[in-house]
């Protein structure tokens, strides 16, 4: 099969284009032929090597879409999946075929295509993990999300809407304010005209949010500031330093919770519970998502390049 591989760490163009041997499924395992597989952040850091555990020679690709055509599944089953084993410690979705445990797979739901399935796993995954395991958003809460004109954050502001929750967008152009209402937030601020803290003070009345998501790691302070009394705060990501600078009086006067969230330690099988636990909302169409700018893998090293600029969601179409 066809396979982007990586043998050492680097910018995208240390990507090799191979043909390697298809994986044979034993025991429990599935045969997943790839239909459509997400270049993520993660996986031009995992290019670069910054991301840790991972083992070289290695073909990476979290996230995925395709059917099933070996092994213990359902054959011909339409499937998707992500997980933080993929592409790391096993090889990943950026190939023609994919070979996983049976449980790290589950049906695509109806609604949505290959290519916006095989886009969507791991930003639903991530921002299920942040809202609702770890902030536990609520009917009748205020939910900030900062970035929530991204893939994390677009899906954020869907599953806190429809968990009953009323939506602040946090986004950084003014041309992104009318697709982040239209995805469902209730009130979007544009952080380069507006103090974040302020406004969103005066949108609740000066009580703060009940959650607040910072999807780009950056803004960690506004959002301690934005958060209201025994407020939730996730965080997924970090400034390339590490470091963050912001009021320690703020936590513990409003007795905040301030709650980690590391997708890598869930692996495929992990994930795939949650998204059948989310496929309901995508068949009713509370869910949405879009198809990536599709490349094929003979153009992988320009994909990368292109998503490692970021600004849109890039995927690979090894099959057709």
């Amino acid at each position: 099969m066809r396979a982007v591989v990586i043998h050492q760490f680097g910018k995208p163009n240390v990507l090799k284009m191979e043909e390697v041997p298809t994986p044979q499924p034993r025991g429990d395992e599935v045969l997943v032929q790839i239909r459509a597989a997400a270049i993520n952040p993660s996986d031009v850091k995992n290019v670069a090597g910054t991301m840790h555990g991972t083992t070289l020679p290695r073909i990476p690709g979290r996230d995925f879409s395709g059917v099933v055509v070996g092994g213990s599944g359902e054959i011909g089953q339409e499937v998707w999946g992500t997980g933080g084993d993929i592409g790391f410690t096993r090889d990943g979705s950026h190939a023609e075929y994919i070979l996983l445990p049976r449980t790290a797979v589950t049906a695509k739901p109806a609604a949505l295509s290959m290519e916006a399935a095989g886009n969507a796993g791991l930003t639903f995954v991530t921002a299920w993990s942040a809202m609702v395991t770890a902030s536990h958003v609520s009917s009748g809460e205020t939910a900030v999300i900062i970035g929530a004109a991204g893939g994390v954050g677009s899906a954020a502001v869907q599953i806190a809407k429809a968990r009953g929750a009323w939506v602040i967008g946090v986004v950084r152009s003014e041309k992104d304010v009318a697709a982040v209402r239209e995805n469902g937030a209730d009130e979007v601020i544009n952080s380069q005209s507006a103090n974040i803290s302020e406004a969103i003070r005066s949108l609740t009345q000066d009580r703060g949010a009940h959650v607040v998501f910072d999807t780009s790691g950056s803004m960690f302070a506004d959002a301690v500031e934005a958060a209201g009394m025994e407020g939730r705060v996730a965080v997924i990501t970090a400034p390339s330093d590490g470091k963050s600078t912001f009021n320690l009086r703020s936590i513990y006067r409003k007795e905040l919770c301030v709650r980690g969230v590391d997708t890598r330690r869930m692996d495929a099988s992990d994930c795939a519970k949650l998204l059948a636990q989310m496929k309901p909302g995508f068949e009713s169409g509370q869910f949405k998502a879009k198809a990536g700018k599709a490349y094929s893998l003979e153009s992988a090293v320009k994909a990368y390049e292109e998503a490692a600029h970021g600004g849109s969601r890039v995927v690979l179409q090894p099959s057709p």
